[in-house]
């Protein structure tokens, strides 16, 4: 593990602003990215946290605030966020995200992969399949999938990971996912965890959080930006 410098950040964003959480590795050079993009509770530690780890093993992580600032506090809360957010604005904030990572000197602006939570899983998946500028992606338990018009745009290897007791997606639908991305010719792994529901790799969720499942997610996810970011 290599020792890290974080820091949030402001990104223009078209005319406006938006604030982003920058983490990556203290050692010089260029260095493959990750786009992290968090949960409907918005940028809080948890997700920073994520991005603090990415730094740790060798990437530039930089985690856009989708919600101009704003933490949910409650599900309640967190629904309200989530639903004021389109796709086309998560998909022009995470653009400006990818281009800010492309022009950063620690970057190697070939090698950018992105990863979503939840909420997060949706858009980072969107953002997959209309950019073909991502090098890898790996889906965390994505709450509404794409339509197959969309998915048949993807061009980035994708790793996609839920648990079987996920109420937003379930496992057949999951698998059907799977089949239907290899029917269109895409590279696709689906990772379905037993007897772990939505969120299990938070670990701030008490409820939710499966360590075990979490700790393999967490390797497999590794080990396949490894092999397509780092490679």
């Amino acid at each position: 593990m290599s020792s890290k410098i974080s820091e949030s950040i402001t990104i223009g964003d078209n005319g406006g602003k938006f604030a982003a959480y920058l983490s990556r590795p203290s050692t010089e050079g260029r260095h493959p990215a990750v786009i992290v993009i968090h949960e409907w509770w918005g940028l809080v530690p948890h997700v920073k946290d994520i991005a603090d780890r990415y730094a740790s093993q060798g990437y530039v992580a930089l985690a856009p605030d989708l919600f101009n600032g704003a933490i949910a506090h409650s599900r309640e809360e967190a629904s309200k966020l989530s639903s004021s957010l389109d796709t086309q604005t998560s998909s022009r904030i995470t653009g400006n995200t990818l281009n800010h990572l492309k022009n950063h000197p620690s970057v190697r602006s070939d090698r950018i992969g992105i990863t979503g939570f939840c909420f997060g899983g949706t858009h980072s998946f969107h953002f997959t399949c209309v950019s073909n500028q991502i090098t890898a992606g790996a889906i965390y338990y994505a709450t509404k999938l794409p339509t197959e018009d969309l998915l048949a745009k993807i061009t980035a290897p994708l790793l996609v990971i839920y648990g079987d007791q996920d109420g937003s997606v379930k496992p057949d639908q999951a698998r059907q996912l799977e089949s239907t991305l290899k029917r269109l010719g895409k590279q696709a792994q689906l990772l379905m965890y037993p007897n772990a529901p939505h969120a299990f790799f938070n670990d701030q969720n008490p409820q939710a959080y499966r360590p075990e499942a979490a700790k393999d997610a967490w390797e497999k996810t590794m080990a396949f930006f490894g092999k397509h970011l780092k490679a």
